[in-house]
């Protein structure tokens, strides 16, 4: 006998829907990245040319993953490395990832440390629930990657403070130093997506200093912790060059949590291999999180990453490669569009300094992002992010070009084609 299922659901399926979850699962929004990016997968299965500057992710035709992780996980299959991991992660690589913190950025963490995850996402929630309680006070700032779903999950009290061009997108010590009074969790993330930029990193030591005076202050209080997404750290541009807070002001080790993965430093997206970096007495309780998430990484993928992160001379190398292709795509790209600047167009870009994303802005008077974005899909066959996808909520004519998922011979036409849509654009308005 076969129950078909449909016939017993409600009519209403969203009405049952809401009835039957919780009213903070209720309110939950999906991606707007991921929508955009739906529709564009869509329109280049119907053979429509589109460059796709959509998604934080890469081409592996374009990005192959180092090759020491393809061996190393095949080795581990073929040896039977199928069972469980422990919940931190295999001893091994955590020793490994302490290892690399101390000898590329001169933080000694210790094994004791490192939580090893499946990606970034797990801690990042993780640090989440570890530091905030329903209606406190949480701080992030404009634009910047899905704060607003995880401030919504946790049903924090949220500030976003918004930034400016003329700081990178990055606050000012002034902004840190006043919105942090009160504040259980500051979420910052260098170099920053959605905009390519890095933090200055006087900036950043004034920004620590305050986080240390604001906790001092409170005393037995509970302390304002920050959330250090450093995920795109090793994809820096060699003149802007990555600093951890807590290397430029060490006192704020204990208030500091760094999330970091393959993911993008090794184009490893879909390998899911991720870790925090955190004071060791907040080690247990967020393995403990992470064990009941059941967020484990795979195991052969652990050993795999072990490997690649204890051979420095392979990382050396694939990370000068792979910082040379997206340096390529995205110099081309800024410089076309400041070509097209220079000849009048209405558009604008903020050189590129860091991970795979540059700040590109468009301003057609009388026109939202929202019609922008869809002239330059459907016109131009450019796919790209408004950064309303990153809680910016006016219509700034600011978005993201992601460039991970194509290739260097599709940029000349797809300035070309911009180019021509941004005059007919113009003409008409």
């Amino acid at each position: 006998m076969t129950v078909e299922i449909n016939a017993h659901l409600p009519s209403d399926t969203e009405s049952a829907t809401r009835s039957a979850v919780t009213e903070v699962v209720a309110g939950m929004k999906g991606s707007k990245i991921l929508a955009i990016a739906s529709s564009v997968r869509a329109m280049i299965a119907e053979g429509r040319e589109v460059c796709n500057l959509t998604v934080g992710d890469f081409k592996p035709s374009e990005f192959p993953v180092p090759s020491i992780l393809v061996d190393e996980t095949k080795a581990a299959l073929g040896r039977g490395e199928t069972n469980y991991p422990p919940s931190d992660g295999l001893p091994v690589l955590r020793e490994a990832i302490a290892t690399l913190y101390k000898r590329d950025l001169g933080l000694d963490y210790g094994m004791e440390g490192v939580v090893v995850c499946s990606g970034a996402r797990p801690v990042l929630y993780g640090t989440w629930q570890l530091f905030t309680n329903p209606g406190d006070k949480t701080v992030s700032f404009l634009p910047a990657w899905n704060v607003g779903y995880y401030a919504h999950l946790c049903q924090t009290d949220h500030h976003f403070i918004g930034t400016t061009p003329e700081t990178n997108f990055f606050p000012t010590v002034d902004q840190v130093r006043e919105a942090i009074r009160g504040a259980r969790l500051l979420v910052m993330n260098s170099p920053l997506n959605p905009t390519g930029t890095v933090i200055d990193p006087e900036v950043l030591k004034g920004i620590a200093h305050a986080i240390v005076e604001e906790n001092r202050s409170r005393g037995d209080a509970p302390p304002c912790m920050l959330m250090w997404d450093a995920v795109y750290w090793q994809l820096t541009k060699d003149e802007y060059p990555y600093h951890s807070p807590v290397q430029l002001v060490p006192e704020v080790a204990p208030y500091v949590v760094h999330i970091d993965a393959i993911s993008k430093g090794f184009a490893a997206t879909g390998l899911r291999v991720g870790w925090a970096v955190l004071p060791p007495y907040l080690q247990p309780k967020m393995k403990a999180l992470i064990g009941h998430m059941g967020a484990w990484a795979g195991r052969p993928e652990q050993i795999a990453t072990a490997a690649l992160l204890n051979n420095a001379e392979a990382m050396g190398e694939y990370n000068q490669w792979i910082k040379s292709e997206v340096d390529a795509r995205l110099d081309a790209l800024y410089a076309g569009i400041m070509d097209l600047k220079e000849s009048g167009l209405p558009v604008d870009a903020i050189e590129p300094q860091g991970a795979i994303y540059l700040s590109f802005r468009v301003n057609l008077e009388g026109q939202s992002n929202e019609q922008i974005r869809s002239t330059l899909l459907e016109e131009a066959g450019m796919a790209v992010v408004p950064f309303q996808a990153f809680d910016l909520d006016e219509d700034s004519g600011w978005f993201r070009i992601s460039v991970g998922a194509i290739g260097t011979a599709e940029i000349p036409p797809l300035l070309n084609r911009l180019g021509a849509t941004i005059r007919r654009a113009t003409e008409s308005s």
